[in-house]
């Protein structure tokens, strides 16, 4: 068995800039989050190893630079990069003689959320050395970070799965910050500490990578707890990458289905059963009830955006980019407060009645600092990473937001395409193509599955559209071409997955929804209704609109609450006439 190439190329940073939505969401995310974080503030736990209630302090650093630093991918932008590199030196600077990087004193370390914290603070390194500076001191503090943990919790140490919370998952998602510092640092030693982890399994309550292969559900794997089962299997597929064993990758995309296709909301959010959203608990079936928990944390649709993004690029499995076009529109645009300045925890619990978005909170009081709130710009900015790609014959188009991206070619020269439109919410684009000279090359379209009815035309020739696919075009380009799409908008009445006599409305990728600015909620809609609804001119509060036939309105999931007031109410879910 040998390493695996992904199938899809993530650009060079700054290879892609949206213009739509995203990138608007984007730019903000930037300038009144990221930019505003005391890092210094970050750092100290780890500076003074005062981390002695247990709590997670630990874990705000390394996702708050991962967010930073995938931000500053889709923007470069120097003042970021500038705050990245300082934070970055600060950390290596807490390292202590011994090689640890920990928040916890030495002796309550491996206990609670310390490995957990290691994790973050190892992915953040990793992730500035292979994006920002091929940093010596950042590598050799990867290294004897990782190197001091192997004596604490390894072969000759403990198990890792009885190490931290939720039945080891917790600390067993280190897996994949083990095999980014075996890259890193290019040690065979780092990498077989890789394979001790995924060989105990993931939790205490049965080895879950086995079970997956077997089909057991999502919920029913470990203790259930979504975020840290899902990092599990992201660090399984890295894994994957470079063993190249079957097993491993039959056991991650058997995860990714089962999640795809039983636990996620109609927002594109996932997690739910406690008052925070966190557990796999048979989310698509569940969603419409109102005693199964809150619905939707954002740091359980982040890492599933993330995952997903990584079978994506593995794989080219299609319906990967579908899930995360749904969630980015919806449950990451409608998680983010307007300026960009702050994130909710949970998503507005019960969808199918009247309820509200709640900026997160204080999670560790006196701290200032929620994990939502660290994760939620990662998935903005990945959206940025996945919109535009190449493969080695071509540029690939998953995303349709307005943007423009460089694309190098197998040749060594470089084509620029800009995507024009008003994508998602108008139903044409246009692809131009810029290049030095003209070039052979196969150009790859990701056709919607909600698009039943794409139609693609380059100088006149349809070109085949079949939903759930990729389009191709294999031809001489020139500058100048262009490639029409034509996208099937018609509004969707959704049916609820238990049967409920409730129904959701779509359009395209975007989910509609009531909101009390602009009437009641419970007024029932009937499918012949949803889907002949008409869009109406957008208001300053509200992105989309559209009037159904009996006079009512519906705004655009992303809108809908965006007060974040008690006063200011949604619903997803509406009664069915």
């Amino acid at each position: 068995m040998s390493p695996v190439k992904d199938q899809l190329q993530i650009l060079p940073p700054g290879g892609v800039s949206l213009r739509g939505r995203l990138g608007k969401a984007l730019e903000k995310s930037i300038s009144h989050r990221l930019k505003k974080v005391d890092y210094d503030h970050l750092v100290a736990p780890f500076r003074d190893r005062n981390e002695r209630d247990g709590r997670w302090r630990c874990e705000f650093w390394g996702k708050i630079v991962r967010s930073a630093i995938r931000s500053w991918h889709a923007v470069p932008d120097p003042e970021l990069e500038q705050l990245i590199r300082k934070t970055v030196h600060d950390l290596c600077t807490t390292q202590t003689p011994d090689g640890c990087i920990s928040s916890y004193p030495a002796e309550l370390q491996t206990k609670d959320w310390d490995i957990w914290g290691r994790k973050y603070a190892l992915l953040g390194l990793c992730r500035y050395y292979r994006e920002i500076e091929r940093s010596e001191e950042v590598r050799h503090a990867v290294a004897r970070c990782l190197d001091h943990l192997m004596t604490q919790v390894g072969p000759e140490a403990q198990r890792i799965v009885d190490c931290g919370h939720h039945t080891g998952l917790a600390a067993s998602s280190l897996l994949g910050a083990v095999v980014a510092a075996a890259r890193v640092t290019g040690e065979k030693r780092f990498l077989d500490y890789a394979k001790w982890i995924a060989a105990q399994g993931g939790s205490t309550e049965g080895d879950i990578f086995t079970l997956a292969r077997r089909g057991t559900a999502p919920a029913e794997l470990g203790n259930g707890k979504a975020y840290e089962m899902t990092s599990c299997f992201e660090g399984l597929l890295e894994l994957y990458r470079e063993t190249g064993d079957p097993e491993q990758l039959d056991a991650v995309m058997k995860y990714f289905r089962a999640v795809r296709d039983r636990e996620l909301f109609i927002t594109g959010a996932g997690g739910l059963k406690d008052m925070w959203g966190e557990f796999w608990y048979e989310g698509r079936r569940n969603q419409t009830r109102s005693d199964a928990g809150s619905l939707g944390e954002t740091c359980v649709t982040t890492t599933c955006i993330r995952f997903f993004g990584q079978i994506l690029r593995l794989t080219g499995e299609l319906s990967a980019a579908d899930e995360m076009e749904r969630a980015l529109y919806n449950g990451i645009l409608g998680a983010m407060v307007p300026d960009g300045s702050w994130w909710l925890h949970a998503n507005p619990t019960p969808l199918a009645g009247s309820s509200f978005k709640k900026r997160a909170g204080d999670q560790i009081p006196g701290y200032g600092e929620d994990c939502c709130v660290a994760q939620g710009p990662e998935a903005l900015a990945t959206a940025a990473c996945y919109a535009v790609m190449h493969t080695e014959e071509g540029p690939a188009v998953l995303f349709y937001e307005p943007c423009e991206a460089k694309i190098p070619l197998a040749d060594g020269s470089e084509a620029a395409l800009s995507i024009t439109g008003n994508y998602p919410d108008g139903a044409t684009a246009a692809i131009t193509v810029s290049l030095p000279a003209p070039r052979r090359f196969r150009l790859k379209l990701r056709v919607p599955a909600w698009s039943t009815r794409t139609r693609i035309r380059v100088a006149g020739e349809e070109i085949p559209a079949r939903p759930g696919t990729f389009a191709e075009i294999d031809r001489l380009w020139t500058t100048g071409d262009r490639v029409e799409l034509e996208f099937d908008l018609r509004f969707r009445a959704v049916p609820a997955p238990d049967g409920g006599a409730l129904l959701a409305a779509m359009r395209g990728p975007v989910l509609f929804a009531r909101d009390s600015r602009l009437g009641e909620l419970d007024t029932p809609v009937s499918p012949e209704e949803i889907e002949n609804a008409q869009e109406t001119p957008a208001e300053p509060e509200f992105a989309r609109l559209c009037r159904l036939p009996d006079g009512s309105k519906l705004c655009d999931y992303a809108s809908a609450g965006n007060r974040f007031t008690p006063e200011n109410t949604l619903r997803v879910w509406l009664p069915k006439r």
